[in-house]
């Protein structure tokens, strides 16, 4: 009984080293570039000393959306798809037991079914001759009246999150290309955090190209590579800008999918 017991080790020992091991199939090569977004930014106000970047994103995350799902390109101000941010920053969360990280809980708040356009509740961060106009965080004295427009119900995956929202210095390039992966296979933007200028901050990038120079945004000389970019869609007022894929390295701590169900 022994030896047969023996033969039988040896034959599942020697079948183990003749197996054909099994082959991790590479990912496939990423594009150079991914602008498939671009035409559908909603132009974005300019918040200003505000501190309400978290909003202007999340807004900007479901116009671009709607403006895909319509297929409105270049999209104007006040244009059907341009939806009130202080309306976000006063509307009630939506619990979803999948959210992971903090940049995901403002543009969940869609998943009410309803927005407000901005034609009904504007915002404006500036009085005259360039003072900040607090006001944007009041809320609405008809808030509850204020006409609704339905949309679509949201999904958002977290891509990472390292440190905390302030960290700096704590990404690697794999996460950079995972960033390119989740734009080119969600054909949606992403809502990101990173630490801009000692403060975290919240935009969205929409796009990337490996083959033009992007603004190396507070970056030391020796931090910077200008080959390769970022569309980032900010909360400055511009539709979006380029910014070099080393920005987000050095300064970046935390990304997400915002994508329609």
């Amino acid at each position: 009984m022994k030896s047969l017991l023996q033969l039988l080790a040896l034959f599942f020992i020697i079948l183990e080293a003749n197996a054909t091991p099994s082959v991790i199939p590479k990912p496939a090569p990423l594009p150079t570039f991914y602008a498939s977004l671009v035409p559908y930014i909603q132009p974005g106000p300019d918040q200003g000393e505000t501190n309400t970047c978290w909003f202007v994103a999340s807004t900007g995350a479901m116009e671009l959306l709607l403006n895909k799902k319509d297929n409105i390109r270049r999209p104007k101000i006040g244009g059907k798809n341009d939806l009130a941010e202080s309306f976000i920053m006063h509307q009630k969360d939506f619990y979803d037991e999948n959210i992971e990280h903090f940049i995901q809980e403002v543009v969940l708040r869609f998943n009410h079914g309803e927005a407000v356009h901005i034609s009904k509740w504007p915002f404006n961060a500036f009085l005259n001759e360039g003072y900040t106009d607090y006001s944007v965080w009041n809320v609405h004295p008809d808030f509850f009246n204020l006409p609704r427009i339905k949309v679509p119900q949201i999904k958002t995956k977290l891509l990472f999150s390292k440190g905390r929202k302030w960290a700096t210095e704590v990404l690697e390039e794999s996460d950079i290309i995972a960033m390119k992966r989740a734009l080119i296979e969600t054909k949606s933007p992403l809502i990101v955090n990173y630490n801009d200028d000692g403060y975290w901050h919240v935009v969205l990038i929409v796009g990337y190209d490996d083959r033009k120079e992007g603004v190396c945004y507070e970056l030391e000389k020796e931090q910077c590579n200008e080959k390769g970019s970022f569309y980032v869609r900010d909360s400055d007022g511009k539709k979006f800008e380029r910014r070099a894929y080393n920005w987000f390295l050095h300064k970046g701590n935390a990304a997400a999918t915002v994508e329609l169900k």
